[in-house]
């Protein structure tokens, strides 16, 4: 089971002559939310994975997930959440990763074909149906199951839809779920910000995306445009001295 203090060990490329994993994100994350903060770098990797077509595809990756849903289930035992929690946490993860593996044909290639996590993990085959049974008794605590609750809201927000998948006459029935469960998580939350989370108001529906972190390319970009201002900046007080010398010299030599 990897240590949830490290970096997990899914590289964008494999180093030559050694197996390893093919994607890697931050393990731990920012959040207010612990349980957000230590789902992130799956929820990462699915985003991540959605836009390689199948033939890009770490090998062994259903393996490689199972492992780092095992240390996440751990790490949320050592951060105190109840046992009920942690397995309805687990319960929503696996259906979530395995809808969008489903959904971008993942299966064709990996083991996923051969069994999906929730199978692995619960012993079912599908959990489109039991996640919105699920919700309707973690909303009548929302107190209690906050944490729980606004996880599950992030994965509405990055496309999970479970029964409603398929049913797009329903569409609108999800849509009231949705705004139900966002006014529940703001009055607890008031005006404080989402966890992890950013909304895109031009986007119907209240659809949030994960914050972007600050990397080196930001820094070098940012970098290199204050240097072309300041160059610009140094171009126009040439050509004022410039002219003013030249009209110096008109001067003299009238």
């Amino acid at each position: 089971m990897s240590d949830m203090s490290e970096p997990s060990a899914f590289p964008v490329e494999p180093e030559s002559g050694t197996p390893g994993r093919q994607y890697r994100l931050t393990l731990r994350g920012n959040s207010l939310n612990p349980m957000i903060d230590a789902a992130t770098p799956l929820l990462g990797m699915v985003m991540r994975l959605s836009t390689m077509n199948s033939q890009a595809m770490p090998e062994h990756l259903f393996s490689q997930v199972v492992t780092d849903v095992q240390a996440v289930e751990q790490l949320l035992q050592e951060q105190g959440y109840e046992p009920g929690v942690i397995v309805s946490f687990r319960y929503i993860l696996c259906t979530f990763i395995d809808e969008a593996a489903l959904g971008n044909g993942w299966s064709n290639k990996n083991e996923w074909i051969k069994q999906s996590l929730l199978v692995h993990f619960h012993n079912e085959a599908w959990g489109g149906e039991k996640v919105f049974i699920l919700l309707e008794r973690l909303i009548r605590e929302p107190v209690r199951y906050q944490d729980l609750l606004e996880f599950l809201y992030l994965c509405f927000s990055l496309g999970f839809r479970g029964r409603y998948k398929v049913a797009m006459q329903q569409q609108d029935e999800f849509e009231r779920i949705y705004q139900r469960l966002h006014h529940v998580l703001h009055k607890l939350r008031g005006d404080a910000p989402f966890p992890l989370l950013h909304q895109d108001r031009k986007t119907r529906g209240g659809r949030y995306q994960l914050i972007r972190r600050l990397t080196v390319k930001h820094v070098l970009l940012g970098g290199l445009a204050v240097l072309v201002v300041f160059y610009l900046f140094y171009l126009l007080r040439l050509e004022s001295q410039t002219q003013d010398i030249l009209h110096q010299l008109n001067k003299l030599l009238r």
